[in-house]
């Protein structure tokens, strides 16, 4: 039997959770693995009868779980396992590099991340899959697949609108009597180019579907959770602004920079939650990311009490 057939068969068992081919490769190529005392590196050498396996593994180290991402913001790891992994991101990150390669990037970040992780030891650069985007603007979770056997299923769930995507947003009061539940069903077309683009109701326009949720009426503001079909650009901040409610600091969509006297520093839009069925294990999987501190602040100052999601298998 092959080295890294015999360390699939038994490490997941002794560690209590799975193990890709790719992080098991990581493993031998890294000198965790040892044969009769002896660091081995060729996960495909031939294994004898009467020879001994060790494996030294640092779990904090292999599988981190909750932490913060260094070399840049702080970014939290909301859930990891071997196929993918879920960080909250930042308000005012980017999602991935521009021509402008002084701006810092998410992607870019993580990827450095994995890297200094292994040690630069594995012989090629660590692999991450991005599947989905955040408007630079937008806080909260994002996941990206770091093992490739999980791609096709992660694509195919998110083409296939399989993956729930929750959003809670902050915007003034209307002086509409709003339902507490309603509908966005509208053709949006882009408008315009450069930082003045933005979308809007067209009759030519792809139709786009949002299905919104008042969480909590505070005073001068609602609390919106909003849950789109699909992912056209814009939609929740477009479908929004329809409605008469622009979300606070959107003043590309017509969003206030001030409520109840408290400024508003940026788009008051956070990726609250996922909900998908892992692509490789086919369990079902909700990554929830709390709010950031601006986020919370404002909540605190409108007199919100603060609910928490969570992750969870």
């Amino acid at each position: 039997m092959r080295l890294d057939r015999a360390l699939a068969q038994w490490l997941p068992g002794e560690l209590g959770r799975d193990l890709s081919k790719s992080a098991i490769r990581r493993l031998v190529m890294a000198g965790a693995v040892l044969l009769d005392g002896r660091p081995v590196r060729r996960p495909g050498l031939p294994l004898q009868a009467g020879h001994r396996l060790e494996a030294r593994i640092d779990l904090a180290r292999t599988f981190p779980g909750p932490g913060v991402v260094e070399g840049g913001p702080a970014i939290e790891i909301l859930y990891e396992d071997a196929w993918l992994l879920a960080v909250a991101k930042p308000a005012g990150l980017l999602v991935h590099a521009t021509a402008d390669r002084r701006r810092p990037d998410l992607f870019t970040l993580l990827r450095d991340a994995l890297s200094a992780r292994s040690g630069g030891r594995p012989v090629s650069e660590p692999y991450l899959g991005l599947h989905h985007r955040l408007d630079v603007d937008t806080s909260g979770v994002m996941l990206f697949t770091i093992d490739p056997t999980a791609n096709a299923s992660l694509a195919r769930a998110f083409a296939d609108h399989q993956v729930e995507k929750v959003y809670r947003a902050l915007v003034a009061r209307s002086a509409v009597v709003l339902p507490d539940t309603w509908i966005e069903r509208t053709p949006l077309a882009l408008a315009g180019a450069g930082r003045r683009a933005r979308m809007r109701a067209a009759a030519g326009g792809l139709t786009a579907e949002t299905a919104f949720t008042i969480r909590q009426r505070l005073g001068a503001a609602l609390l919106i959770e909003a849950r789109p079909a699909g992912g056209r650009k814009h939609q929740i901040r477009a479908h929004l602004a329809i409605g008469g409610l622009p979300i606070l600091g959107d003043t590309r969509y017509g969003g206030a920079e001030t409520i109840a006297g408290a400024p508003v520093g940026r788009v008051m839009l956070h990726a609250w939650a996922l909900r998908l069925r892992h692509p490789v294990t086919g369990t079902p999987l909700e990554i929830g990311c709390p709010y950031p501190d601006d986020f919370r602040g404002l909540l605190t100052a409108l007199g919100r009490s603060l609910d928490t999601p969570h992750a969870s298998r």
